[in-house]
């Protein structure tokens, strides 16, 4: 039985992964098209390793969604939220601009998930978590600005939206991811000189990374387990 569920889990993972891999760049370069003001920027979009990056990452997403998914709901959940987060990434990548239209579709699919959850386990202790989230993402928002730091509205509605969907631990959680890769992408920069530091870039990519990792796995739940920093607890 065991060796049944997991060959399940590997076909969603290959037919999920593959479909959202294709479609994500046919839908990031209408998404962007439509908030270009100049077509060419949608151009890199076009390109067959822009292509086939999409399809390699859909699947690690897809893998890596389907492996943790702790109930099926769950696992529904994050798999829709996939196709959004992916499009928005690519869509921001080219154009700085992440769309409003799939934010509103990862809070529709927190907002059904939020409702059967409370229904099927009759609590609603969901709702609470769902408010500090959102509270703590536009907390977090006023910090860039203290530091002069240009933070674009979309940011700032996406970081939102990633407490309302990750809660508290898990919005913490992927606020740090996203600073690490940032801080990876500047030495990227830094060393092909191609920029720096105060060099801008969108940060939706990186907000989706997070989000994705740690939807997929909880840093704080491996320590209580002893699976990270093991030998000191």
């Amino acid at each position: 039985m065991e060796s049944a569920s997991v060959i399940l889990k590997i076909i969603i993972s290959v037919v999920f992964g593959v479909a959202l891999g294709f479609v994500t760049i046919p839908l990031a370069k209408k998404l962007a098209l439509s908030r270009a003001e100049d077509p060419a920027e949608v151009a890199p979009l076009n390109k067959p390793l822009v292509k086939a990056s999409s399809v390699v990452l859909a699947l690690a997403g897809a893998f890596g969604v389907v492996f943790t998914a702790e109930t099926p709901e769950l696992l529904i959940r994050n798999l829709l939220f996939l196709i959004p987060v992916f499009a928005l990434s690519y869509v921001d990548a080219v154009v700085r601009k992440i769309p409003n239209s799939c934010l509103l579709s990862i809070l529709v699919v927190e907002a059904v998930y939020a409702i059967y959850y409370s229904v099927h386990y009759q609590t609603l202790d969901i709702i609470p978590k769902m408010f500090v989230g959102i509270l703590l993402g536009t907390v977090v928002c006023i910090i860039p600005g203290f530091l002069k730091i240009p933070m674009g509205a979309g940011d700032v509605k996406y970081n939102g939206v990633i407490g309302i969907c990750l809660y508290a631990v898990g919005y913490f959680q992927s606020m740090i991811l996203m600073a690490l890769f940032i801080g990876i992408f500047a030495i990227y920069l830094k060393i092909t000189k191609k920029g720096g530091l105060k060099t801008m870039a969108p940060m939706g990519p990186f907000l989706s990374a997070g989000m994705v990792i740690s939807m997929c796995v909880s840093f704080v739940s491996m320590i209580d387990k002893g699976l990270i920093f093991g030998t000191l607890l």
